[in-house]
């Protein structure tokens, strides 16, 4: 089996890896004056939000929290304390922040890995290899409710909180303020070897009333802005004193089972359905071959419990992206990412199991000294009808990436899909190099080898922006060539020479000068597209002034030319057909944004302006509603007017949409998404139900339903509607964490 072939070859390489590349790099220096000491105890800390245990009593606290925003290097408002302890087996935090006014603490999201950026919150963050660049961070609001990431290159994203750890939190609100103790076990995290062991750790608080974020070290704001120094590993202080700890077997195995069934609606003309029943088990297997190495194994997989993509109605003629939900592949996620994030992706993980399931697999991950490394290996196919032979399909992956100095790097992908009637494969190498604060140079090349000869192509792309926290300019070049496509990744165009500049200045205001303007955002980018012929393709200007306001509201104006010429024609829908030609189009937008931390908050924006030789008005908003830690609403209406000069060239698209969270713990809540757009004419429900039985251990109850809208009349409440069933679906799963 090709599956078992790779799954050898990725412990060979791994045993060969710590061997050929097991010196540890000297670490990257911490700033100066930032150092703690972590003290062992023998008597751990019940870990209860309750600071009383005899442990924490003797330890000197940092105190030394410094804001970020919204007085960057400015005292903070509030005292913090901090104290680190260790025992063999786990890393322990006890934090005391105080408050002048604890009932105005903001603390009412329950959902892990829900929206804890909307209460008071702290983060700690923790690079085990002192590398600069990678780091484990760890969320937690003030009722406990946790959530985590994983930092990549000092890079941090949406997709980055997708890493789910398993460690224990527990808070306390009093007349003081709140406390929070937690509980990390080693065997969650991935360090060198050593019997002593220095970590680079930053810790930050966030006042959410007063949008005050303060943390240690000192870390500015023009290494990224006030959310983006979290991700500035290169800068975090120094934990000291960690030794004789116990590495553990570190072996989680996660079995499953699954039970469900699904009714579905073939022809819309016809009320005969197909009901299926579904009845399986499957699993995955997570080794930690070394303490630097992760193999992940999983087999018979299930997504049963992934949430709904949001609905999106594409008016343009590229293709639209949908980002990856799928744990099995979020894990250090973005060491595979190469190429332009969510344009000209190498590889990209939702192109695996779009059609068949997802039948085994293995994915290993880790760091060997300077290097980090990364390997996949999926087989998919219909398992009632193929075996792991010749009738399924092979997908692979592998990548490395290496420091050469502090701040840069160099590597190197390799991407394969092999069936039966021919392979497409995919070399490509990529360097970054970070400097000053924010500053970066990135460039990538990869080439595409395919059976069809046709399709044996090449793209690549270089830029180099200058940034700190007032100013910023840069500049780039993208090359994608006609028949670029590398089975694994995602290409939105084809066939193009793209050149891009921007400029910004972002000046930080006096709050005395303008009440309640905090910083100003003016800015302009400007993208010129030709085809691989040299011909021009496309032209776009944007300029933007926003005002940002010291309690996280905002304004935003925008102005944008845009120039399209089309080779061909193109549906804008399947009865209007946007003729071949040169089109160009301005617009102007205005946007206004609430603070989301609040009771009730919102969004709204308008823009106007012409659209392919028409008009298109476009209105757009949302509202929400956090009723208390147990209920939260919202909703979003998107709507766009089209008056275009071609046969049915008058029309209107509209996506509606309702989410509703519903929490009794933290251990225990729902939520669901119900959503409509016009052009499908489906209204569609997704529910679902996650009890947290045991930390890592979860009960999943999905329930799916979509119905379609009848009748020509496009108005979206027309009570002479009716309603036809396309397929609803009941889903149970349970899984169960049992670690050795």
């Amino acid at each position: 089996m090709r599956f078992i072939h790779l799954s050898a070859f990725m412990i060979l390489f791994t045993a060969y890896s710590t061997s050929a590349f097991g010196q540890i790099q000297p670490p990257v220096p911490a700033p100066t004056d930032f150092e703690v000491t972590a003290v062992f105890t023998e008597n751990p800390p019940y870990v209860d939000g309750n600071l009383s245990d005899e442990v924490w009593q003797d330890i000197p606290p940092i105190t030394n929290l410094t804001q970020v925003w919204p007085d960057d290097g400015a005292e903070a408002t509030e005292d913090t304390e901090v104290r680190i302890a260790y025992d063999r087996d786990h890393l322990y935090f006890a934090f005391r922040f105080y408050d002048k006014n604890p009932e105005l603490i903001r603390a009412k999201n329950l959902e892990r890995g829900g929206r804890n950026n909307r209460d008071d919150h702290a983060y700690i963050g923790i690079d085990t290899y002192r590398d600069g660049r990678n780091a484990y961070l760890f969320e937690i609001n003030a009722l406990g409710t946790q959530d985590d990431a994983l930092i990549t290159d000092e890079k941090i994203s949406y997709e980055s909180f997708s890493w789910d750890a398993v460690f224990i939190s527990e808070t306390k609100i009093d007349d003081e303020g709140w406390t929070l103790e937690v509980s990390i076990p080693f065997r969650q995290l991935r360090f060198p070897e050593g019997e002593e062991l220095e970590f680079g750790l930053m810790v930050s608080r966030m006042i959410n009333r007063k949008n005050e974020r303060v943390l240690w070290p000192a870390i500015g704001m023009e290494y990224g802005g006030s959310f983006g120094v979290l991700a500035a590993a290169s800068q975090y202080g120094t934990l000291k004193g960690i030794k004789n700890i116990r590495r553990g077997n570190n072996i989680e195995l996660k079995p499953y089972v699954i039970s469900g069934v699904q009714e579905v609606r073939p022809d819309l003309q016809n009320e005969a359905t197909n009901t299926d029943y579904t009845y399986d088990i499957g699993g995955d297997l997570k080794w930690g071959i070394t303490s630097n190495i992760t193999l992940d194994m999983t087999l018979n997989t299930d997504f049963a419990q992934v949430e709904s993509d949001n609905v999106q109605l594409n008016l343009s003629r590229f293709s639209l992206f949908f980002p990856e939900k799928r744990e099995f592949f979020l894990e250090r996620s973005g060491l595979f990412l190469h190429g332009n994030s969510r344009s000209t992706q190498t590889f990209f993980s939702r192109r695996i199991g779009l059609t068949d399931q997802i039948l085994t697999g293995a994915r290993m991950t880790g760091q060997v000294g300077r290097f980090s490394i990364g390997a996949m290996n999926i087989e998919t196919g219909d398992k009632f009808k193929q075996a792991f032979g010749s009738q399924s399909v092979n997908n692979s992956v592998a990548r490395i990436r290496t420091d050469i100095f502090p701040r840069a790097t160099v590597g190197s992908i390799v991407t394969n899909v092999e069936q039966i009637d021919g392979y497409n494969r995919a070399l490509g190498f990529d360097t970054k190099y970070r400097f000053w604060t924010s500053s970066e140079f990135n460039a990538w090349y990869t080439k595409v080898w395919d059976d069809t000869d046709l399709l044996n192509d090449q793209a690549g792309h270089t830029s180099l922006q200058l940034q700190n926290d007032t100013y910023e300019v840069g500049g780039s070049y993208t090359s994608v060539g006609t028949n670029y496509a590398p089975a694994l990744g995602f290409v939105r165009r084809l066939d193009m020479r793209e050149y891009s500049g921007n400029m910004g200045y972002n000046p930080t205001v006096d709050i005395a000068a303008i009440p309640g303007i905090r910083r100003f955002n003016i800015g302009t980018d400007y993208d010129y597209i030709e085809g691989q012929d040299g011909v021009k393709q496309s032209a776009y200007w944007s300029g933007r002034i926003r005002a940002e306001f010291s309690r996280r509201q905002n304004v935003t104006l925008s102005a944008n030319r845009e120039f399209e010429r089309l080779i061909a024609p193109f549906n804008i829908r399947p009865d209007a057909i946007i003729p071949a030609g040169d089109y160009t189009f301005d617009r102007v937008g205005l946007s206004v944004t609430t603070d989301e931390s609040r009771r009730i908050f919102g969004s709204a924006s308008i823009g106007i302006g012409e659209f392919f030789s028409g008009n298109r008005k476009g209105f757009n908003g949302s509202i929400g509603y956090r009723q208390s830690k147990h209920l939260h609403l919202e909703a979003n209406f998107d709507h766009s007017i089209i008056d275009l000069p071609i046969t049915n060239g008058e029309f209107e698209a509209t996506t509606v949409s309702t989410s509703i969270l519903g929490a009794l713990s933290r251990k225990l809540f729902a939520k669901a998404l119900i959503q409509y757009d016009n052009f499908s004419r489906d209204l569609q429900a997704n529910i679902r139900i996650n009890w947290i039985h045991t930390p890592g251990s979860d009960l999943f109850f999905v329930f799916n339903t979509s119905y379609h809208l009848t009748g020509d009349n496009e108005t979206l409440f027309d009570p002479h509607r009716d309603m036809i069933m396309n397929s609803q679906a009941a889903v149970a799963k349970v899984t169960y964490l049992i670690m050795f």
